[in-house]
Parts: structure tokens; sequence; C-alpha cells
């Protein structure tokens, strides 16, 4: 038999930066969205063209790379609106 012993979480929570949404800062968070769902798209259509065997070529390997830095540049972009 197993006992199983579950230990609390004892993870420290950060406070999320807030991002405030103003006329000012609009047509930025637009554009960063824009560009995340774009990205967003690509990435599926690369793990799409894996064919379901959950390998890439390293063409797509390497687009997909540059497309997680790209996602991270959105990341920081955004935090810097806040």
């Amino acid at each position: 038999m197993f006992l199983l012993e579950c230990e609390p979480d004892m993870s420290v929570e950060m406070d999320e930066p807030t991002i405030v949404a103003t006329w000012e800062n609009r047509a930025q968070i637009i554009e960063i969205m824009s560009s995340a769902r774009t990205m967003s798209q690509e990435f599926q259509d690369l793990w799409n063209s894996s064919g379901g065997r959950g390998r890439l070529s390293q063409e797509n390997t390497d687009r997909l790379v540059e497309l997680l830095r790209e996602i991270g540049a959105l990341n920081e972009k955004l935090l810097r609106l806040a």
C-alpha cells in the first residue's frame, strides 16, 4: 500500500504589475494584442506542420525560437505600459 503525503504550497506569490489601459496607450495595447494573435497563429501553423509527429524541421524550429523571443519582447513592451 502506498501513502501519499502532500506538502503545503510554499511558493512565494509575487504581485503582478497592473496594466492600465488608457486612451493614451490604447493603440499600443491593440497593436501588441494584434501582434500576439498573429504570432499565436503562426505558432499553431508551425505545430500543425509537424504532421502529428511532434517533430519540426530545423527551419521551423528556428522560427519557433524566434517567435518565442518575439512573444517575450511583446510581454516586456506590455509591462512597460503599466
